[in-house]
């Protein structure tokens, strides 16, 4: 309408013009914000989820991480310990053990976990090695210790080498069994792991050889000693090969540079194809029911409240129902089925009323026509209403699945695993899903967490966007046939 004709026309047309004119710049703006903070949360989420191919990088050189604390009286000091070394991997053959205290990669000092993965992210892309250095662990660095008491000190403590052996670096740098060491780079000792520790500490903020003052014989010596090692780590930061192991692996629970998500994946899977097939005919069984057949009377007027009802109730009563009915009652057990119809039963309310809203859309003359050629009701739903009906059943089954792939309630109600390191092999097998899974994760304070229940949120959307497009496609195939 033209500026002139506005003004021409009257003041309550102008005024329902300036309103229509205002809720559409409101719905632009919703639309607007909606679309910009799906944008953030998809960017952060890949933002969190940057760290995987360092993670990747450590697991495939054979490393399992941890962080730990060194503890000198009042002070803390946080140390990497290398929790796990995987037999026959690169770390193991350079001579890396269980225990070990990374110190730094690359020439750059690490501290914690994170510090890890961010300093090999940053290492040059063209190196696919790396020169890390760490201590050995208290046994392969002094052999075993013993604590000899302090006479005029009660309580305190001083470290005597009781068995250095000939493997040990202390050995191989001319230290001795009974040699009581007193000191390091002018550090007390006093305790067996407080003396590792110190020795750690002291060789991570320098490269040289530490001034060990000992006794031996009754007499103090100060003796060089050099407990850093280096050596060179093969490092693949390769993304794709990341995401690949990540979707691949069954989980590990312990360390997040191992975890997988492949038994998710497939529980997620499994559990989806058990909702589909018990959820969809249903609605649709109902929906037909009551669009085509049942009379308008008051009981199917109570029947479409209680369902339109259904659809609100939160979804973890539905887990109280799966869990006592299809659990206990049936005997099911905490399987994949049950999990399905669970979710099938959370859905279905959402399913019928949209089937039914697709059988309304069908126009009044596709029954009246197929009415006149002498069809009979059950051939006029089968051959003409379902066929045209079928496109907005699609996509009603689209929005209901995409709701309960997502969903973890009802399955934790019903005592769906926080973490299985085995593939089910059928429907009567336990499990664990997706949206569970990243709840474990999310919730776990280490370090490497964080970042795999991000990756795994990333690969939850690819997996919905999947299934979506599949349906999408098959609504739009549907539609043309008819």
């Amino acid at each position: 309408m033209s500026a002139s004709s506005q003004l021409a026309a009257p003041p309550r047309l102008r005024h329902r013009h300036r309103k229509s004119g205002l809720f559409a710049v409101l719905a632009a703006g919703s639309l607007g914000v909606g679309v910009l903070v799906v944008v953030l949360l998809i960017f952060a989420t890949m933002r969190e989820s940057g760290a995987l191919s360092s993670m990747h990088a450590t697991a495939t050189a054979g490393l399992a991480l941890s962080q730990r604390a060194a503890t000198n009286g009042t002070e803390s000091t946080p140390y990497v310990s290398i929790a796990q070394v995987t037999p026959t991997s690169p770390a193991e053959t350079l001579g890396l053990a269980q225990g070990d205290a990374l110190l730094a990669i690359g020439g750059n000092i690490v501290r914690d976990v994170r510090e890890v993965w961010a300093t090999v992210a940053a290492l040059p892309a063209n190196k696919s090695t790396a020169t890390i250095a760490w201590v050995p662990n208290l046994e392969a660095l002094l052999g075993e210790l013993e604590l000899v008491p302090v006479a005029e000190q009660a309580g305190t403590f001083r470290v005597r080498l009781a068995y250095v052996g000939t493997e040990t670096v202390a050995a191989k740098q001319g230290l001795r069994d009974g040699d009581v060491l007193l000191s390091a780079n002018g550090l007390a000792l006093h305790g067996s792991q407080q003396t590792w520790q110190a020795m750690v500490t002291a060789a991570r903020t320098n490269n040289a050889p530490l001034a060990v003052v000992l006794e031996r014989d009754g007499k103090r010596k100060e003796l060089p000693f050099r407990v850093q090692r280096e050596g060179e780590l093969p490092l693949d930061r390769n993304l794709i090969a990341a995401l690949w192991r990540f979707v691949t692996s069954l989980d590990e629970p312990r360390y997040p540079e191992h975890a997988g998500l492949a038994s998710a994946i497939l529980g997620s899977l499994l559990v989806v194809l058990v909702t589909i097939l018990f959820s969809f005919p249903l609605g649709i069984a109902a929906a037909v029911y009551l669009e085509e057949y049942a009379k308008r009377t008051r009981i199917t007027s109570v029947l479409q409240v209680l369902i339109a009802n259904l659809a609100g109730i939160p979804s973890v009563v539905y887990g109280i129902i799966g869990l006592e009915i299809i659990d206990r009652t049936l005997g099911l057990g905490r399987s994949i089925l049950t999990g399905g119809i669970t979710l099938g039963l959370l859905i279905l309310p959402v399913m019928i009323l949209g089937c039914r809203e697709a059988l309304r859309t069908v126009p009044p003359w596709v029954r009246q026509a197929a009415f006149a050629v002498g069809a009979t009701p059950s051939q006029v739903v089968w051959y003409q209403v379902l066929p045209y009906a079928l496109p907005g059943m699609l996509t009603t089954m689209i929005l209901a699945v995409s709701r309960a792939i997502g969903e973890a309630a009802p399955l934790i109600m019903l005592g769906a695993f926080l973490f299985v390191t085995y593939l089910p092999n059928g429907l009567m097998d336990t499990f664990t899903v997706v949206p569970i899974q990243i709840f474990t994760w999310a919730t776990r304070p280490q370090a490497g967490y964080e970042t795999i229940a991000a990756v795994a949120i990333v690969v939850l959307l690819v997996i919905l966007l999947v299934l979506n497009g599949t349906a999408i496609v098959l609504r739009n195939r549907y539609q043309l046939r008819w």
